[in-house]
Parts: structure tokens; sequence; C-alpha cells
């Protein structure tokens, strides 16, 4: 019979532990062997962060598994969760049972489990002694952590998972157990749910050794096995987001000039240098922040970069924009300083000029199913599964520019700047926006493509001499889109009247009135001497 006592390990080389993992468990000085008690190091370490180079990166873990031989199995991403059908019936009985006594104890729990078949019988006593009082800590602690019954939904989902994987992974590994090797490490790549971590906490506890690799920097192994001697290396930087597992060892190198730019690029060229690369910020999402001015600013900061307006900001993997979103009503009396604001605007490429109503196509039909099966479970919009579906109209685009679309309609549509109309539910003025973000113009994607966050803002401006139809309510949607998304927005309506008051909120918009109305005011172009001037100044 044996009885396991596993102690933490204090110091490792990060450098070497599929080395020390393959090392035969009786060569470590501190293991201790007295009849049927095995006292030995346990190693729980974590990688905070990556390195510059992902390849280089996943190439170590690679060969940190290689070096172990076997002795360093990977669970994320490769948990079973099957689960035979006479096993799933009994675990149904327990729970039924334990909702009638109105919730047994996790010691009851376990052996009614026990006795059910549903832990395993191992060939050691004491090893099957060991599992039973570790599940029944276990579980305890859950209960405790969570301030929840065992007839809680959250424990029975936690109590099935711990018995589905236990089957799965414990038990294999316990049978073939070699006590001159010892027990084996799991290996853990990037964030888990809570029955994964409660998992992990499960198996340490039980004397597994855990090697978790933390891309993010969120130090989540301290909370899911305890922080108590818990040994942890830093990379040089944390990433903005989840790069997925390679199911092969990447082949690929970085030469010694790579990795010496990415390095100069991390010196350099970090979220707050204010010292930005073209296309820096490709990956991450932005975040609009309305700017409250006076009419001058507005066409003022309208031709300044993001990065030095008021409140710019990078964290997080967003891209915080201060941006203008104004409507001007009436016109200058001073006409020639009128049209120099905004010809200084129109002849950047960067601008959208937009005379003519309405300026995009109302889409119709019911989208009431695709915009349901895109929410996540909190309610709202889910990137990632707005990006998969089939009707998703962007997807040429970089992956970068989907995704911070995407952010940009789930804020749009989870706090809308529209106004329902008469007998319209706030579910339904969701669904409307929804369905009509997914036809922005083309004209209007250039404009966004074009857009390097940290850099010069890209312009929508509205001259409406109301000649056409009026502003549409799905014209009034997307312009406070590419608002939320991050562009600077003008409207001129020199006659002074409502256009786009009629279907948005006008708390959300700098409204600036003008000392004359004008009801005959066409656009006016640049002259061709302006044009020319312009063009060599």
């Amino acid at each position: 019979m044996v009885q396991l006592h596993p102690v933490r390990v204090r110091t490792w080389d990060p450098e070497k532990i599929g080395e020390w993992l393959n090392k035969p468990i009786v060569n470590h000085p501190e293991t201790k062997i007295e009849e049927d008690s095995l006292t030995y190091p346990q190693l729980i370490g974590e990688f905070v962060g990556m390195s510059l180079d992902e390849d280089d990166y996943f190439a170590g873990i690679y060969d940190t598994m290689e070096a172990a031989e076997g002795r360093l199995i990977r669970l994320s991403g490769k948990l079973n969760k099957q689960i035979s059908s006479e096993r799933l019936r009994s675990l149904q009985d327990l729970f039924d049972m334990n909702k009638k006594e109105n919730g047994l104890s996790p010691s009851r729990i376990v052996a009614f489990l026990d006795g059910k078949g549903l832990m395993p019988k191992l060939k050691d006593p004491g090893l099957n002694r060991r599992l039973r009082l570790v599940l029944i800590d276990t579980l305890k602690e859950f209960q405790n952590h969570s301030a929840a019954a065992t007839t809680h939904s959250s424990f029975r989902r936690v109590a099935t998972d711990l018995v589905k994987w236990t089957f799965n992974h414990i038990e294999p590994e316990l049978e073939k157990l070699n006590l001159e090797k010892g027990l084996p490490a799991f290996l853990w790549y990037a964030d888990m749910s809570e029955s994964e971590k409660w998992f992990l906490k499960f198996s340490a506890a039980f004397g597994f050794h855990i090697i978790a690799y933390d891309p993010e920097g969120k130090h989540w192994l301290a909370d899911a096995v305890g922080g108590q001697d818990l040994l942890s290396h830093s990379f040089q930087v944390t990433s903005d987001h989840v790069v997925q597992f390679p199911d092969e060892k990447p082949e690929r190198v970085g030469t010694v000039a790579f990795r010496a730019t990415q390095e100069v690029d991390r010196l350099l060229h970090h979220d707050d240098s204010g010292l930005y690369k073209p296309f820096q910020f490709k990956s991450y999402s932005t975040r609009s922040i309305r700017l409250k001015t006076t009419i001058d600013e507005a066409f003022m900061l309208a031709k300044e970069r993001a990065m030095v307006r008021p409140s710019f900001g990078v964290e997080r993997g967003s891209v915080i924009i201060p941006v203008v979103f104004a409507k001007i009503m009436g016109i200058e009396k001073d006409r020639k300083r009128f049209w120099d604001n905004i010809h200084n605007l129109t002849e950047r490429e960067d601008t959208l000029l937009i005379r003519s109503f309405p300026f995009i196509e109302e889409r119709k039909g019911n989208q009431l199913f695709h915009y349901r099966a895109a929410l996540d479970k909190t309610g709202r919009l889910d990137p990632e599964k707005m990006k998969n579906a089939n009707w998703w109209k962007y997807s040429r685009l970089p992956d970068g520019v989907q995704t911070a679309i995407c952010e940009a309609i789930a804020r749009h549509v989870e706090k809308p700047m529209l106004t329902p109309q008469t007998g319209e539910s706030f579910e339904d003025l969701q669904l409307y926006l929804f369905s009509q973000s997914m036809s922005l113009p083309d004209s209007v994607i250039q404009l966004i493509q074009l857009f390097d966050y940290p850099q010069f803002v890209p312009t929508l401006l509205f001259y409406n001499e109301e000649k056409d139809a009026e502003l549409s309510r799905a014209d009034a949607n997307a312009i406070a889109l590419v608002h939320t998304f991050g562009l600077d927005v003008i409207m001129i309506n020199p006659q002074g009247h409502q256009d786009i008051e009629r279907w948005i909120d006008t708390e959300a918009i700098d409204t600036h009135w003008l000392d004359e109305r004008s009801f005959n005011e066409p656009y006016r172009e640049p002259s061709v001497v302006k044009k020319i001037f312009r063009k060599w100044l």
C-alpha cells in the first residue's frame, strides 16, 4: 500500500524541466522512502507571458515535452469528456437522490460515487484511498469557495466533469504508475473553464506535477492550485490574445537579426511609446471617445493624428480613439472661411464626402435567427461567432479589422445611440441595428482599411443640401456605427434643419449653430487654381 506525500519544489531551472521530470524519483535528494510512505518533490510552475518569437516559444514547449519523454502530458485542448451511458445514468440517479435529500455532504457524495462504480478501482488500496480523500477535499473547497449547495447546478457540473476526467486521465496514469519514476506532469496552456480549474486543483492535490503556460499574464495558476511555493518564470512580453497551440512543433526558428528586430520593437514601439510602426495595432480592437469641441476645434482636430488628441491611449489590446461627432446647423457669413474648412478635409484621401441621401440601402428580411445565434452566454454579440458565420459580409478583410468591426457592432447594439420608434421594443431595436450593420458601403469599408489607428483619423463629411430624399434610419445607423468604431463624423445642414436628429439621441452629438441659414447653398467644389496650389504645398 503506497502513501504519497508530495512536497512542493522551491527552486527550479525553467530550461531543464523536461530532464527534471524524466529523472528517476529516487535520484532527487528530497525523496524519502519509509516502508509504504513515499515523500517526493512536486513541481508546480508557471511560465508567464511569451517570448518575442511565437514559433520559438512553442518550439521550446515541444522541446520540453520531448525531453520529458512522455512524462509531461498536455491536457489543455485534449481533455476527454466522454462518459459511458451507464455511468451517466448512475450520476443522474445520484444527483436526483441528492436533490431529494436537500443536498448531501461532499463526503457522502464521494461514498455514493464509490458505491455506484463512479470512482476508479485501483490495484493499490493506498492510491484508492488517497483518490477518494482528495476528491472529498476538492468538493468541500469548491462548495466553500462558491458558497453553493451540493444541489446547485455549478456543483453538479464540476462534480460530473471531475468524474469524467478522473476515469479518462487520472486512472490511466495511476494504473501504469512506476514508483521509480513517480507521477507524471500535466501541462496546461492559456486560460481555463471553471471545471478545468478544479480538475487541475484536484490533480495537484493528489500529487501530479503541474506546468502552466500563461501567455496573457493572468497568473491564474495561483488561484487554481494555491500560490504557496509557486514557481514562476516571466518572458519579455505578455500576449494581448491567446495564440492557438500548434498541433506540431514549429519548424521555423527566427534568425539573430529577426530576434534583434523584435527586441528593438519591444523597446521602442510598445503600447505607450508614441513611436508607432505603420499599422502596429492592426490586430487591436478600437474604442471611440467623443470629444466635446467648439466648431473651430471640430475642423482643427479632424486634421490631427489620433495619438495627439486628448485622451488617446492603448490598453489591453484596445486603441482608445478620441473622435469628432459634430452637427453644424446653418452656414457662416464668412463664406471663404466656411468653404476653406470644408475643402481642407475633402482634399484628403481619407475623407469621404456624402451629399446625397439615402447613402445606404436599407436591409430587408428578418435576421432574428442570425442575431440570436451570434450571442454569447451573457447575451452580448460574440465576435468569433459573427466572423465564422456564413452571413458575415466582411470576411475578405484582415482578421484584426474584422474583429474590430465585430467589437464595434457589439458595442453599438449593446448601447444603442438610435432611439426606438413607436411600438418598437429594445430587442427589436437591437435586431434592427445588428441587421443594418451588416451592409456598410464599400467606400466606408475602404476608409476603415486605410485607418492606421494612432495616425490620421478618416472623416465622413455629410453636406445635406436636401435636394434628394431624406437621411434614412439606415443612414443614421451606419453613421452611429462608424462613430463607435472610431471615425470622425461631421454633418452640415446649411438650412439649419434636423435630419439625423430624427433617429439619434441628440445628446450623442455636438451641435453647433452658425450665424446664417442658407436655403440655396449648393456644395462648392474648390477652384482649379486652389487645387493646384494645395497640391504643390
